[in-house]
């Protein structure tokens, strides 16, 4: 949704990181901007996605810890309000593991100090927090009554607040999401969910997904608003250097079937949380998510002798870091999450021609749903793909489109294809596609690799930024080949 490519590199910070901070007013922070969230509908995405209190798409750019039995010493109101000021993050994820000498094996009072902590210094700074209950590659449902009683009693605590999200699993591996037999991941979920809701609390509810949370597209056979639970999400974790364009077309899929989807963890390197990175890949994802308005978090908040750790190993400091601190993992995410928050506030700042209502939502969501400017009428027909033109955002020199392609037939679309259409402006850059022409006022654009197969009754979107000498017009001769 966003008109936004992701290019950052590793090697050298964009912006300044010096360790200073500032006090902001609470109308000024994250939450006092955007209030409390919730899933719903959007004009332009073919998913439900998280909305503000205002109804308008609203990403999380956040930070994960490592396991706070080891890595706790970073959970301070100080090392937050740097990630807040000078990393341009506006979420920190809480990572309790169960096992691992966590909470369910002898570190439960630990945990829960530092758990109020850091719930306490994200709310004093108007950010959001993530408790993520840390489940590694096993079956949930074997600690199933141990996590029951932690989530009723946290969203009890904590049922009052606005900002606090619920990760009620992180990577369930080996069980499949929905297989009738009670012991699977959704009816965990749906056990923790209706702990949650009987607590009194409406907050978000993140949901992990079978094979290190990778198997999003699982979850649309079975979706937990089937038996009326709201504001839920689903977890996809990707590593940039080993998940690529397979698990993007995954992601794709799962989006276009109408699940709301949350990255609650990833890095740039593989999947071990180490080896070398891959930003090529890292920016790919980056850009995808921004698009749909995908809110993310990054791995790991800690000094540990990996390439996923923010800090070098030498480093002891737990706060106001400078950029000499970061390793080429933090220094990729403050370029990459300063980026989203600049093209963020210019949105906010009136820049956009679009306007925005609350309404009813339907669907997965059960939210608000925010509305976007015209789009044009439907192409003819070809091989059972239609196109139609939208304008999501203007300005005085140009604007953002999006070109959706929708397969209307009974069968899945698997050839190539093409959209062919005339616009007095001039591409800047262009995500979910490439120019394969351009003469004149006359372009030609084709799919990625990814979305090009599209399923019976699913979609596929190119975006793109264009610049003009006056205001902004649709498309004209629009056609899909």
């Amino acid at each position: 949704m966003q008109s936004f490519t992701a290019d950052a590199g590793a090697d050298k910070l964009a912006y300044q990181v010096t360790g200073k901070t500032t006090n902001l007013a609470a109308s000024d922070t994250p939450y006092g901007k955007h209030g409390k969230l919730s899933v719903g509908t959007t004009d332009g995405l073919s998913a439900p996605t998280i909305l503000d209190e205002h109804g308008m798409p609203f990403q999380l750019r956040g930070a994960s810890t490592h396991g706070l039995q080891w890595f706790g010493q970073y959970v301070n109101k100080a090392a937050f309000q740097s990630l807040r000021d000078e990393w341009g993050l506006n979420m920190v994820r809480l990572a309790v593991y169960p096992r691992e000498g966590g909470y369910l094996q002898g570190s439960q009072a630990q945990m829960d100090k530092t758990i109020e902590q850091g719930v306490q210094a994200a709310t004093d700074l108007g950010m959001y927090v993530i408790i993520d209950w840390h489940v590694l590659n096993y079956n949930p449902n074997g600690d199933a009554t141990q996590a029951e009683s932690f989530f009723k009693s946290y969203a009890a605590k904590y049922k009052s607040y606005g900002n606090v999200i619920f990760e009620v699993c992180n990577e369930p591996t080996g069980t499949p999401w929905y297989d009738g037999s009670g012991n699977d991941i959704y009816s965990y979920c749906t056990r923790m969910a209706k702990a949650i809701r009987d607590a009194g609390s409406d907050a978000i509810i993140l949901c992990g997904t079978n094979t290190w949370s990778q198997d999003i597209d699982a979850v649309a056979g079975k979706p937990l608003s089937a038996d009326g639970f709201d504001n839920i999400m689903y977890v996809l974790h990707f590593y940039a250097a080993t998940h690529k364009d397979d698990l993007r077309a995954k992601l794709q899929t799962a989006l276009n079937a109408g699940t709301p989807v949350f990255v609650s963890e990833f890095g740039l390197c593989d999947a071990s949380g180490n080896g070398g990175i891959d930003q090529d890949s890292a920016n790919a994802w980056m850009t995808l998510l921004a698009h749909n308005n995908i809110s993310y978090a990054a791995w790991a908040l800690s000094n540990k002798a990996e390439t996923a750790a923010f800090f070098k190993p030498s480093v002891t400091a737990t706060s106001k870091w400078t950029g000499d601190d970061l390793t080429p993992s933090a220094i990729w995410l403050v370029n990459t999450s300063r980026k989203l928050a600049d093209f963020a506030d210019h949105a906010a700042s009136g820049t956009s021609s679009g306007s925005s209502k609350a309404s009813s939502g339907t669907g997965a969501g059960n939210g608000k749903k925010s509305s976007a400017s015209a789009s044009s009428s439907p192409s003819a027909a070809s091989g059972g793909l239609t196109a139609t033109a939208a304008i999501r955002n203007q300005w005085n020199s140009g604007a953002t489109y999006a070109i959706t392609v929708s397969n209307a037939s009974g069968s899945k679309h698997e050839g190539a294809w093409q959209v062919t259409f005339d616009l007095d402006a001039e591409i800047a850059d262009i995500w979910g596609g490439t120019i394969v022409s351009h003469e004149g006022t006359h372009y030609v654009v084709a799919p990625m690799d990814w979305n090009t197969a599209i399923e019976a009754g699913a979609s596929a979107e190119i975006g793109f930024n264009a610049s003009s000498t006056g205001q902004a017009s649709q498309p004209q001769h629009l056609s899909v080949q």
